[in-house]
């Protein structure tokens, strides 16, 4: 976004951070304990949104994945799920059919994965909930230098969750990376009353 702080640009009046925040804490099923935020600058701003706020635990901005380092690292519950910035519409049942395949299926991190814009179901690895026993695994994983979440979440049990039914939203997970994409959804797809719309 040309360097400016993605999650403190505003849509429909909020910033995208605090309507992925609101969402969380909309979650069905009462899966959702407290929640924190991963951020590299801007924390005063980012902390002005009520719960902790916890940069990545190096220097070196290694990504997602260093994101979820932190998220593991402070986190006080089994589980952590994870959800980007960028994508403020999020569905309000990811929390709840994770939990339940993760359940089922044993697992050691249940995925989205939904539809794109060429109609194909692909991992979304971003929305993902992790069991705190992974962090290790992780760490190690980073300090080796490598940063793709795929290539780490492959070599532990893994379940993929698709929302790609006809209940659910084919835009749900769209990203915002650029101003001109903040700008279209603002016109395309208002979010009504605030995030939870």
């Amino acid at each position: 976004m040309g360097g400016v702080d993605k999650g403190l640009q505003t849509l429909a009046g909020l910033p995208l951070a605090l309507h992925a925040l609101l969402r969380l804490q909309q979650q069905r099923g009462g899966w959702i304990g407290a929640c924190l935020i991963n951020a590299n600058r801007n924390l005063g701003a980012y902390e002005a949104f009520g719960v902790p706020v916890w940069p990545d635990l190096h220097g070196d901005f290694a990504g997602p994945l260093a994101g979820m380092a932190a998220a593991l690292t402070h986190c006080e519950t089994p589980y952590v799920l994870t959800v980007p910035c960028d994508s403020p519409r999020f569905p309000l049942d990811l929390a709840d059919r994770l939990c339940q395949a993760l359940m089922r299926e044993r697992a050691d991190i249940a995925m989205a994965a939904a539809p794109e814009t060429d109609g194909a179901v692909r991992p979304q690895p971003v929305f993902c909930l992790l069991h705190v026993g992974l962090l290790g695994s992780l760490l190690d994983f980073l300090q080796s230098g490598r940063r793709k979440i795929d290539a780490w979440t492959r070599t532990h049990r893994t379940v993929v969750v698709p929302f790609d039914g006809p209940a659910d939203d084919p835009r749900a997970f769209a990203n915002i990376n650029t101003l001109a994409e903040l700008h279209t959804l603002q016109r395309d797809l208002p979010l009504g009353a605030g995030a939870g719309a």
